[in-house]
Formats: structure tokens, sequence, C-alpha cells
């Protein structure tokens, strides 16, 4: 049982709750995560079924993928901080399914990105109150429970685009996307009824670690009055000027960046550019760049856990900037194989950089705050797949994945800038924020 105290009552919670809670977000974000990586995945297959798209405009439709999807994260952190996280989520996970199955009625390109931009709104409304969820719930080990979570997408990421990749011939692309609907609204029950277990329509809390009042995230059952939406949008702004946040997340934009960039035509580039590949192999080798990256994250959630956080963020960037070199100068399948499956390395960024973010935020406008941070990541970085589409369609798909490298290098630095502090709040550490 864990038991914690609110306003002088003691709220407590069974350990069997929490776990089937983190089952259950798992689960919605191995779908969310795993479907928003089989379009991609698949992209030679569904481009062949609309003759005069373009790679550029192939990018471009990821670039909307990943740009509605950013553009949800700050509206779904308001609303996590008021009506709470888990109805948010099953929201996600409903909308999700309609628009996986919206998909049949895209005769034309032009709808096809359409839907593919409503399917990346949906999917976007799960990322902020799936962290803060889990940090307040789990804020006694929140770097494990969020990389566990983010194990369990890239887990969805590495299996689904493959199987999409194997049975995409024999079925077609949209009936592909469209057997996917049942497992979110699945995740979707499953969310409701975790929670409604854990919280039992309650309202929660966690202590805060100066020792003053405990977070509180109000249900029906009442509680502390929010903030203002604008002032809450106010006090997310004043939160992210510090050196430590504001460092953090330019470079989680520039690693982020470099992520939708590669990941977003990498298939293409392997079927088409360097043409060594079937579209069946380069989505299995795309897929494996995700089983890559579930370790990556597992490992780097535990390392961080006893290290300094900005050290391992620094080795991570530095380490991924290898892969997307040898993609570009080693003509042999395996080695080129080799160099698409250790792209997933740099996904061990994700878990560390999120909970020493989260960390900066103040915890009453937690949500507003870090939905506000990852519409920014994800918005900035959807355009990588755009730039990465234009310079393939002049010419230049090799250098525009050298130019994504120099980024990931840049990364780097920006890390090794970063005050050396734990992550005071979710990493278990006790540092003043201004410390350096």
């Amino acid at each position: 049982m864990d038991r914690r105290s609110r306003g002088g009552q003691a709220v407590t919670r069974d350990d069997s709750g929490r776990g089937l809670l983190l089952a259950s977000v798992a689960i919605g974000w191995f779908f969310a995560l795993g479907l928003r990586f089989v379009l991609p995945g698949i992209l030679p297959t569904i481009r062949e079924s609309f003759p005069h798209a373009t790679e550029t405009q192939a990018g471009i439709a990821i670039t909307m993928l990943w740009a509605t999807y950013g553009l949800t994260q700050f509206p779904a952190g308001i609303a996590a901080d008021r009506v709470g996280e888990a109805r948010v989520l099953v929201a996600s996970l409903v909308l999700a399914a309609a628009s996986l199955l919206a998909f049949t009625f895209t005769p034309v390109f032009s709808l096809f990105v359409v839907v593919t931009g409503l399917f990346g709104a949906a999917t976007g409304l799960y990322g902020p109150p799936r962290g803060t969820l889990l940090a307040r719930v789990f804020s006694d080990r929140a770097d494990r429970a969020i990389g566990l979570t983010l194990a369990a997408g890239s887990l969805g990421a590495a299996a689904l685009p493959a199987i999409a990749a194997l049975v995409v011939d024999g079925l077609g692309w949209r009936v592909t996307l469209g057997l996917a609907a049942p497992g979110f609204a699945i995740a979707a029950v499953a969310v409701h009824i975790a929670a409604r277990r854990t919280d039992d329509g309650r309202e929660t809390a966690t202590p805060r670690p100066d020792g003053g009042d405990p977070e509180s995230t109000p249900t029906e059952g009442g509680g502390e009055p929010s903030p203002s939406i604008p002032a809450a949008i106010r006090a997310a702004a004043g939160s992210v000027r510090n050196r430590r946040a504001g460092l953090a997340i330019v470079a989680a934009i520039v690693m982020y960046f470099g992520f939708q960039g590669i990941t977003a035509l990498v298939t293409i580039y392997l079927v088409d550019e360097r043409a060594l590949f079937t579209q069946g192999e380069a989505g299995v080798l795309f897929g494996g760049l995700f089983v890559v990256g579930a370790l990556s994250q597992w490992l780097a959630g535990w390392i961080a856990t006893d290290r300094r956080s900005a050290r391992v963020l620094a080795g991570i960037a530095a380490v991924s900037v290898f892969p997307l070199i040898g993609l570009v100068v080693f003509d042999h399948r395996l080695l080129i194989g080799a160099s698409v499956l250790l792209i997933g390395i740099r996904m061990g960024f994700a878990p560390v950089s999120n909970a020493f973010i989260i960390d900066c935020l103040p915890a009453e406008i937690e949500g507003t705050a870090w939905g506000g941070v990852r519409s920014a990541l994800f918005v900035v970085s959807s355009l990588a797949s755009t730039m990465v589409g234009i310079l393939a369609d002049i010419g230049r798909f090799d250098g525009g994945i050298l130019v994504l490298a120099a980024l990931t290098g840049f990364a780097a630095v920006l890390y090794l800038a970063l005050p050396s502090c734990e992550a005071r709040r979710l990493l278990g550490g006790s540092t003043d924020e201004s410390s350096g």
C-alpha cells in the first residue's frame, strides 16, 4: 500500500492498482506511438497509391502528423490540470481509433494528409497527461515508470511497423491501418478502469519536495482551485526561462528534430534512394530500430537514477551521430542495416530528458507547462521531414541526413553545458533550482 498525506488526510493507494494503471497507460502508448510510426514505415506503399505524390509531399504528410501531434500537447496539458489526466487519455485513444477508420475515405492525397493530421492531433492528447499522471502516481520512482512506458511505446513502434510492412501488400494500407482501431478502443477501456481503481474517484496528491502543500489534481471531490488559464500560461512561460530548463528544452528540440527527420523518410531512403532493400525488409529494419530504442530507454532510465542526467544525455547525443553518418558512407547491406538499427540509441534520451524538464516545472501548473514544452518540441521537430524531403527531391538526400548528424552533435554540446544537477523531484534528489 502507498500512503500519502493530503491536507491532514491520508490518501491510500493500492500498489496493485498502481501496477494496473502503469500497464494500461503503457498499452495505450504502445498503440499511440506504434501507429504513428506505421505511417512512415509503409510510406513507400502508401505513396504508390497516389502516383503523383513526390518525396516532398510525403515529407509534408509526416510533418502534418507530427505538427498536429505537437499542437495538441498544450491544450492537453491544460485539460489534464482541469478535468484529470485519465479522462484526457481516454478521449485521446477513442479519437485515435476513429481517425484510423477515417483513412478509408482518402481517395486523394490531400485527404490523406488531412486525416493524417487528425490522427496526429488525437494521439497528441496522450503525451502530457501520460507523463504527469505517472509522475504523480509514481513520485517515488517516476523516471522508471516513465522509462517503462516509453519503452512500451518503442516496442509498439518496433512491432507494428514491421507487421504492417509484411501484411500491407496483401491487405492494402487502409485495411492495415483500420485493423489497429480495436486496439485503441481496448486501451481506452483499460485506462478508464485502472484510473477508477487507483484513485477511487478522489483527489490524489504528491507531497512537494520542499515540505509544502502537496500537488493536487482536483476531481469531482473538490480540492484547491486551479489557477486561471491566462495565469497558468504566464506561470508556465516563466518556468522555462531559467538556464537549466531553457538549455534542456533547446537540446531536446534538436534531438527530436533529428529523430523526426530520419525516421520519416528512412524507408524511402532504403527502398528508393539506395535501392538495396524491399519494402518488407525496410519495414523490418525500421521496426528493429525501435527495439534498440526500447532497450536504450530502459537502460537510460536506470542509469540516470544514479548518475548526472546531463552527462547521460550528452553521451546519448554524441553516440547518436555515428549511425547517421554510417547510413550515408556505407555501401554494404549489412552495415547499412546495422546503422538503421543503431539510430534507435538516440531514443534513450527521452525518459531522462522528460524527467529532467518536468522537474523544472511548478507542480501546480505542471500539466500546462509540460504541454506547452511538448508543443514546442514536436511542432518544431515536425519540420525536419519536410526539410529532408525537399533535399531528397533536389538530389541531396545524403546531405539532408548529414545535416541531421551535425545537429545531433550540437545537441551533445548543449547537454554538456547544462548545470550538473540531479532531477530534484523525479530522480529523488534535493538540488537547488539555481545550483550549477
